[in-house]
């Protein structure tokens, strides 16, 4: 009996709480390791097909990805500037906002506004890299399998197991910067020296259901509301046009940006309650449980309905012109890098 008790004392239900999320996180990675590995198979012949022939020697996914990587290498370092550009200049929106999500005082404080900066830029670049590698894999293998699936619904699968791809990598990085944003550590190397000798592997991984939980319903709400929004824009265009092919308007970069604001706009204050359940597991997993389940019941017992909405107006403030940014950045960037190929072909 004393053994029952000690496995089922509040203890070693905490450890086993730390360590769900870590095994967890190793799960996914493995089951969309395998999928990676069926969908780059199958995904072999159309992709290869781009390839040079001098490249098509190795078929396995790993080498796939590799050439994923390499054909979009100008798309890539256009999106890590615009991603570089977008998370730096709106960090400090970031901060305040999970300060407020955690009852913090004064959240509008100057003090520690760029804390964790730096590890935040290590953690995203390469995960936009992972989630955009996987993403054509994952697009490419879906349209060609199902062609008659509405291209709606192929970006939204393809970014969800993009995004699931690249937590692995994120998820670290996000629990040291929200716990810097917090102010519970004075630089990055204390951070994860001090969550490495607490908590070990574990640590770096706390929250990660809770990320998972905010980013896929983000990232398909965003989606669906991009199409609806570039849609809806395209048919007002269609009516000021004087021309009559209408399948031929496209919007510009301005009107994308725009279109992208409002998507962005609307699927951060959806997944606003979700975000601050991440925020908290992130920075104060064992006070909340250890799972998305009993964090969410401890902030309704708690706070109510209200406690779910701490931090919406900075998030949706965040999002907005973080998008904004995103675009202009990619394509001044995107636009620079293809004049630079073209002078360097000429000579």
């Amino acid at each position: 009996m004393e053994c029952f008790s000690k496995m089922n004392s509040p203890q070693t239900a905490g450890r086993r709480g730390r360590r769900a999320a870590p095994i967890g996180a190793l799960r996914i990675g493995i089951l969309l390791l395998l999928l990676l590995i069926d969908t780059c198979q199958g995904a072999a012949v159309p992709v290869m097909a781009a390839v040079p022939s001098s490249r098509q020697r190795g078929n396995g996914p790993i080498q796939i990805f590799v050439q994923t990587i390499q054909q979009a290498k100008r798309h890539l370092a256009a999106a890590a500037v615009a991603r570089s550009s977008s998370i730096f200049l709106m960090y400090p929106v970031d901060t305040i906002k999970t300060r407020m999500q955690m009852g913090q005082a004064n959240p509008l404080r100057l003090a520690g506004i760029f804390k964790g900066v730096a590890g935040s830029l290590v953690g995203q670049v390469p995960y936009g890299v992972l989630t955009f590698g996987s993403y054509e894999i994952y697009k490419e293998t879906l349209t060609n399998r199902f062609p008659n699936m509405k291209p709606v619904f192929v970006y939204a699968l393809s970014a969800v197991f993009g995004d699931l791809t690249g937590s692995g990598w994120l998820c670290p990085s996000e629990v040291v910067k929200q716990q810097l944003q917090a102010g519970m550590y004075s630089s990055t190397g204390e951070a994860i020296s001090s969550i490495w000798k607490k908590k070990g592997l574990t640590g770096f991984y706390e929250g990660y259901f809770g990320g998972v939980a905010r980013d896929v319903p983000f990232r398909v709400s965003q989606l669906v509301a991009f199409e609806v929004t570039k849609t809806v824009a395209l048919k007002l265009k269609s009516r000021r046009s004087s021309s009559t092919a209408n399948a031929e308007l496209k919007l510009s970069g301005v009107e994308a940006a725009i279109c992208g604001a409002v998507a962005g706009t609307f699927s951060a204050a959806v997944t606003s309650p979700l975000d601050r359940i991440k925020t908290l597991l992130m920075t104060d997993s064992q006070a909340y449980g250890g799972s998305v389940v009993s964090c969410a019941a401890k902030i309704w017992s708690q706070e109510g309905i209200k406690g779910f909405t701490q931090g919406l107006v900075p998030r949706v403030v965040y999002i907005a012109p973080s998008v904004v940014i995103f675009f202009t950045a990619y394509e001044l960037t995107q636009q620079r890098l293809a004049h630079w190929g073209t002078s360097s072909s000429k000579d």
